[in-house]
């Protein structure tokens, strides 16, 4: 990305901060080439891999313990938009495993590069050894390294593959017929079998197959959906997670928690246990971490998170059944855990300050805490090597975004901390770092957000930001998310350029408890979060260095969705708005194959449709009088297009000012760094036009 601009922003600090009108071009984007990681692996030696996205690059780094001293394996650009999308480590650290491009729909991935030859997902295997080069692999679906990291396992449609690794990958050799129908597979140390889920449609077994055998073993049947099957250490017993079967004539909302059971089998009687359940809608089906939903501690203690007293909190349980012990604090929220020893695991939790993350070692038998300083404010991806000492995690603040860390839990101290300078990254905000606050909402309550002032006295013109999901949660530093983190970004620049930006952690978000997250009469029941937004409007048109006649909104998904709200309820308030693929109508199930189709996933059923689109945007169009930016990529399967498209054209028909910004071949999360670039020139010239005072 260009850097050209960069030398302007010293000399010109002042003037940006007094009017937007004075701001720098729209094309300088510059900030946003910060480096991001994501997508940490482990390997079972002292070694970790991990994607670094920075501007249109994405790089494969990797480091090997004890020094850890990170090497650069791979870079790879997005801008023939198929940028590196996962990678993965082999159990003895000696390959990676990684895919490029952003699949979809069974195999498809988004070309926002217009290719006439639309892109494939492909997977590449690497050596971790200096000067290797990436060797592309013919296979589908999503491969696994097996336990002893000596081939590739991958699935074909029904069938279980296998590839020898080596000093080039061998032909593929068919390993078991029928064997990739199997999900969630759970491998046996000699490697000869494994343990898996079978969702059978609105119900699951638990079985485990012999590689060779002609049959499966059916462990555990029944009405009931299964998942997150677990093996304990000696081998001799399964611990899974049991949840009710469907019910034909109910319509789930895939967003709402449920009530669940923890059990276990053991492998040599067959004999099913209970150890514990609730009642109670007590957990979410799509954690954030997906291995704090259970694991082994040892032979004898099962640790599990469960938020059946509102807050999600870790628990251990003994093999055998019995009393519950809580792990973490009351009222406040455990986000990741991993493995840190025999008996101790590494939380990354909300308990000392619940705006931000922390970091505690807690021992499972005693329940102690000891507490983990760190200069990070958000934390996120950890990874434990089993049987050794070393965490990976990354993290950042409000000045850098997340970075790998490599901790070493013997000593509480850091063996690896990557800086934003290590990629040659020299941007420095020259607005305030954003603060934590509190709110009314407009129908009473107390909501959280932060605060991104500009330098200099007002009156300014103002922002609302509203994240998406909504199970998120944004904090006043960089987010571990590459799509919130460069909204962050475009926050910490709009705050730079002379707006006030409150951004809203809403009701229906994460961190703050289950009944913050599932509020009554929420999304298409009655949009009863928008009260908060609402209610962040008008504190920002009470304060006296806002110009209350320039306040705009901006957010996307989601967001999109409540910044249509805003605009549809509240014109008079909020000026102008940018819409980034917003859910505008709830009642409308998209017919696109593939697609995610919000009216269905959260829920709404043929008798609700009246509700959800009185709910909805559209519902309440006809108060619509503010200039809206749309914006979205046209092969969007999170948020049919055509949502913005059918928006578009009811603005129209009422004199409403709308620009529309389409995509093509771009998706929900952009597959091109060039996107986000595009979104932040047009939004910056769009609220430029319309909130300058001019």
């Amino acid at each position: 990305m260009a850097s050209r601009f960069a030398y302007l922003l010293a000399a010109a600090g002042a003037a940006l901060a007094l009017s937007p009108a004075l701001a720098a071009s729209p094309q300088d984007a510059d900030f946003l080439k910060f480096p991001l990681a994501t997508n940490v692996s482990a390997a079972e030696v002292p070694a970790f891999a991990w994607l670094v996205q920075q501007g249109d690059d994405r790089i494969i780094m990797f480091a090997r313990g004890p020094a850890f001293k990170p090497v650069r394996l791979f870079t790879r650009t997005d801008v023939d938009g198929q940028p590196i999308s996962d990678v993965r480590l082999s159990p003895d650290g000696s390959f990676v495993l990684f895919r490029t491009a952003l699949p979809y729909a069974g195999g498809k991935a988004y070309n926002p590069a217009g290719l006439v030859e639309p892109p494939q997902p492909i997977w590449w295997i690497l050596e971790t050894r200096a000067g290797a080069k990436p060797a592309q692999l013919d296979i589908s679906g999503s491969p696994t390294f097996s336990p002893d990291g000596k081939k590739l396992l991958y699935r074909q449609q029904r069938d279980l593959w296998a590839i020898d690794l080596g000093a080039a990958p061998g032909e593929p050799k068919l390993l078991a017929k029928g064997a990739g129908a199997f999900g969630g597979a759970v491998w046996t140390r000699d490697g000869k079998g494994f343990y898996f889920v079978q969702d059978r449609g609105g119900y699951a077994f638990l079985g485990h197959y012999r590689l060779g055998a002609p049959q499966v073993e059916w462990l555990v049947t029944g009405p009931d959906r299964l998942a997150s099957p677990v093996l304990s250490p000696d081998e001799k017993t399964i611990a899974f997670l049991r949840f009710p079967g469907r019910q034909n004539d109910v319509t789930y909302d895939y967003t709402e928690s449920e009530p669940f059971a923890v059990d276990t089998v053991d492998l040599a009687s067959g004999t099913v246990r209970n150890l514990w359940e609730t009642r109670e809608r007590a957990v979410l089906s799509g954690l954030e971490d997906g291995d704090n939903a259970l694991r082994w501690v040892g032979n004898d203690r099962i640790v599990f998170y469960s938020e059946h007293d509102g807050f999600g909190r870790l628990y251990a349980v003994p093999r055998t059944g019995g009393e519950i012990s809580a792990l973490t604090p009351a009222r406040c929220e455990a986000a990741e855990s991993e493995p840190a020893g025999p008996d101790m695991l590494l939380v990354v939790h909300n308990c000392r300050d619940i705006d931000t993350r922390q970091l505690s070692l807690v021992n499972v038998r005693t329940g102690q805490e000891k507490p983990l300083a760190s200069k990070d404010i958000v934390m996120a991806n950890a990874m434990a090597i089993a049987g050794s000492p070393y965490i990976a995690f990354v993290g950042g603040n409000a000045e850098e975004a997340p970075l790998l860390r490599v901790l070493d839990t013997r000593t509480g101290q850091l063996a690896l901390a990557e800086k934003a300078a290590d990629y040659g990254y020299r941007y420095s905000y020259t607005g305030l770092a954003p603060k934590a606050v509190r709110f009314k909402a407009a129908d009473g309550g107390t909501v959280p957000g932060q605060l991104f002032l500009p330098a200099t006295p007002g009156p300014h013109p103002a922002l609302v930001y509203v994240h998406g999901g909504p199970p998120r949660q944004m904090y006043p530093a960089f987010h571990y998310s590459d799509y919130y983190a460069a909204d962050y970004a475009m926050n910490r620049r709009l705050a730079e350029l002379g707006y006030v930006v409150l951004s809203v952690n809403y009701r229906s978000g994460i961190g703050y408890g289950r009944a913050f997250r599932e509020a009554p009469k929420r999304g298409w029941r009655g949009a009863s979060e928008y009260q908060d937004v609402l209610g962040a409007g008008r504190w920002l048109a009470a304060r006296d260095d806002v110009d209350r006649k320039r306040i705009g909104i901006w957010g996307g998904s989601y967001g999109g969705l409540l910044t249509g709200q805003a605009l549809a309820r509240d014109s008079d308030l909020f000026s102008a708005g940018v819409a980034v693929h917003g859910v505008f109508d709830w009642s409308w199930p998209s017919d696109r194959p593939g697609h995610l189709n919000p009216s269905v996933f959260f829920g709404v059923s043929e008798d609700d449709r009246a509700l959800a689109r009185k709910s909805s945007p559209i519902g309440a169009i006809d108060g619509w009088r503010s200039p809206v930016l749309l914006f979205s990529g046209d092969e969007d399967m999170n948020v049919d297009v055509r949502e913005t498209v059918d928006l578009a054209q009811k603005l129209k028909a009422r004199n409403v000012d709308v620009r529309t910004v389409l995509i093509p071949g771009e998706g929900h999360g952009f597959a091109r760094n060039q996107t986000y670039r595009r979104l932040w020139q047009e939004q910056q010239r769009f609220f430029e036009e319309k909130l300058d005072g001019k």
